[in-house]
């Protein structure tokens, strides 16, 4: 097109151009100063630099004109840009005197922007028909139409205000303020402001952003249940209203869902969420590694076993796995811990070790590291191994206290006990029975997290050892 463009003049810089595409198209050049040789360009830079922008200027038009096979995946992104190429085609129709046609193209632009939802370009829609009637209209359809653009205009700007304090109070950084100054009733507040805006305008739109934000609220303050009536409610929107409507939107709600079912032990919905999330997000993309993970420490939790392993083969089979140095080493742990659960102690200690990666970490991967590789020794009956391993875990807590917890100190004391009682489970003290007890019916200060690294529960595994 480029070519049949520029090819059927006869001015000198247009015959510039195309020399120039051919030049590049065919890669002959790869510098400025080739391509200045080869055109036997003498202008100065600023000429040169200046050819070059009309060369790309006349690409990007060909771009926007020229059907491509390679299409926009979503459908309301594809409308939109179905909007624009309409509005500016009906633009220069209009001013070039074919308003009869110009009006045909922007009616064909109000049915796509009425199913999508675009107010904006609506209101362009309705600006342009505005002066198609100067001088040619009715003065009913043009009362009309002023009206339908003031109602349009209040309703974007509700839009616009809505996305803007959606944005501001899920962001990590308001969230993290929040939560240090306790300041929760303020943030449901706020929440409440734009559910008041989603009752009013009843638009697909603002309903995203307002159960965007309402799940974000709630998941932090622990209300799960409210997380998942939402949820339902938002995976409703995105599934069947075409304004929101998109691959990677009912993947995220499906994510959510699931996260909020693990969070409440609802295992086999979880996975069923986190199975539908995990088909939809792309196959090369982090969402998707992350969705794996949720995936496998639900069947984990729900002894799927098999299936985890499944899955944790082909997270390791992702092509971006090895993109952030930490993926790999966890997911290394997490097959460890899922083959100890299988009770393949030696493979699992044989995967564990080879990565070292988690053990230069300061978190709870590093912590649940040394959990994992205790209970391995414990299953061989490596009591001098496990001695020091013991030793180095008690000065790591005292050094990273925020990582110590009355679970931790569970898992701390009844290794230590086990130690003095020649690893005998049978003969650990009353006490550490009681304690196994406390973190088994998650009392308070003891309860496990379904979203950690905690893969292996100590508790229940303590607890399988123990005879009756």
């Amino acid at each position: 097109m480029l070519r049949h463009l520029l090819g059927r003049t006869a001015n000198s810089e247009d015959k510039l151009r195309l020399t120039l595409f051919d030049l590049l198209d065919k890669h002959d050049v790869k510098t400025d100063v080739e391509a200045k040789e080869r055109l036997k360009f003498t202008s100065s830079a600023s000429a040169f630099s200046h050819l070059k922008r009309r060369l790309k200027d006349d690409l990007l038009g060909v771009f926007l004109l020229k059907e491509s096979s390679k299409r926009i995946a979503q459908a309301n992104r594809a409308a939109q840009f179905e909007c624009l190429k309409k509005l500016t085609q009906a633009y220069v129709l209009l001013f070039r005197g074919a308003k009869e046609e110009s009006s045909r193209i922007l009616e064909s632009v109000r049915e796509l922007t009425v199913q999508y939802e675009l107010i904006a370009e609506r209101i362009q829609m309705q600006h342009l028909l505005r002066e198609n009637f100067i001088g040619v209209g009715a003065s009913a359809e043009f009362t009309k139409l002023n009206r339908q653009i003031s109602i349009d205009t209040e309703t974007y700007q509700a839009l616009l205000v809505v996305e803007e304090k959606s944005i501001l109070l899920s962001s990590p950084e308001y969230i993290k303020t929040v939560s240090q100054n306790k300041q929760f009733d303020e943030w449901s507040l706020r929440v409440d402001e734009i559910r008041e805006y989603y009752d009013k305008y009843k638009l697909g739109r603002i309903g995203f952003w307002y159960y965007l934000v309402s799940m974000e609220y709630n998941a932090v303050i622990r209300n799960f249940d409210r997380v998942i009536a939402e949820g339902i409610l938002f995976l409703n929107l995105v599934e069947n209203n075409p304004a929101v409507k998109s691959k990677n939107n009912i993947a995220g709600v499906n994510q959510t869902l699931g996260s909020a079912y693990l969070e409440t032990r609802q295992f086999e919905k979880a996975i069923t969420h986190f199975s539908r999330a995990g088909q939809l997000f792309p196959i090369a993309g982090f969402n998707r590694l992350q969705c794996l993970q949720f995936l496998v420490l639900s069947e984990a939790a729900s002894s799927e076993l098999v299936k985890a392993l499944d899955h944790v083969t082909l997270a390791m089979g992702h092509p971006r796995i090895a993109a952030r140095e930490h993926l790999k080493p966890q997911w290394l742990f997490i097959k460890s811990s899922i083959e100890f659960l299988k009770g393949d102690v030696d493979l699992s200690f044989k995967t564990l070790n080879s990565e070292g990666y988690l053990m230069r970490q300061q978190d709870e991967w590093n912590l649940q590291f040394r959990l994992l590789e205790m209970m391995q020794l414990i299953a061989m009956k490596d009591e001098e191994w496990l001695e020091f391993k013991l030793d180095a875990t008690k000065k790591f807590l005292t050094r990273h206290k925020n990582l110590d917890s009355p679970r931790t100190r569970v898992c701390i004391d009844v290794i230590s006990n086990l130690l003095r009682k020649e690893l005998d489970f049978n003969q650990i003290s009353d006490k550490n029975r009681q304690l196994l007890k406390l973190c088994a019916e998650e009392s308070e200060g003891y309860v496990w997290n379904p979203m950690s690294p905690e893969v292996v529960r100590f508790d229940l595994w303590a607890a399988k050892q123990v005879s009756g």
